[in-house]
């Protein structure tokens, strides 16, 4: 993880990440204390973290009974996508409309890494680099009222799809991705809105299928 990010960003990411892979189990009751130690960061940016992710729903609250991770009902995994759907739309074509230089070159970077872990079939590095890309598009898309909604219902939907989809071949997913960025990457805002469309609607088959089974 980049030394140029504050121990807060660090403690986000990291705790974030330990949620969203499962290594924090859907229930598990954690400690500020426990936690400080297991991630080796200091108490106030691991309360922050904390508090953050309480309110993006991957952690619970609970007053005098302490903190628990969130757990997972899979019939949230197609609320969540309802949810997140038009945003996508939305914040790909902005994205591809105003990105600048460096950040175009930095969303072609997110592409060919993505690729690579697909490839590789490392689900983790995989969920890391599009969350990386996440990233990108929100700053270049320029509307924090947007993003600020969006970014908790793209962490719950890796969350779901790492325990759900994770083992599967990462090949299609990637796809449906790589389409999306190389459309923000080039510029083409009506391509990325409509390929923000078509991996949502991919997501959501996925997700149907799981709440109902193959038809």
């Amino acid at each position: 993880m980049s030394s140029d990010l504050s121990q807060s960003a660090q403690a986000y990411l990291r705790l974030e990440e330990e949620i969203v892979t499962l290594r924090l189990k859907p229930g598990e009751p954690v400690t500020e204390a426990g936690l400080t130690k297991r991630l080796g960061l200091g108490r106030t940016p691991i309360r922050e973290a904390i508090q953050r992710l309480s309110w993006e729903g991957l952690l619970v609250i609970r007053p005098r009974l302490g903190i628990i991770v969130a757990d997972m009902n899979p019939s949230d995994f197609l609320k969540v996508l309802e949810a997140r759907h038009g945003l996508e739309r939305l914040v790909a074509g902005l994205a591809a409309r105003l990105a600048g230089k460096e950040e175009r070159r930095t969303l072609e970077a997110c592409a060919e890494d993505l690729r690579e872990a697909a490839a590789r079939s490392d689900v983790e590095d995989y969920l890391r680099h599009d969350k990386a890309f996440d990233d990108v598009v929100a700053e270049a898309s320029c509307n924090p009222f947007a993003t600020k909604a969006l970014a908790p219902l793209q962490t719950q939907s890796r969350r779901f799809w790492y325990r759900h989809f994770g083992e599967e071949d990462l090949n299609p997913a990637a796809w449906s991705h790589l389409e999306v960025m190389r459309a923000v990457a080039a510029g083409d805002e009506r391509a990325a809105s409509e390929h923000a469309d078509n991996l949502m609607l991919y997501l959501r088959r996925q997700a149907t299928t799981l709440v109902s089974g193959p038809q």
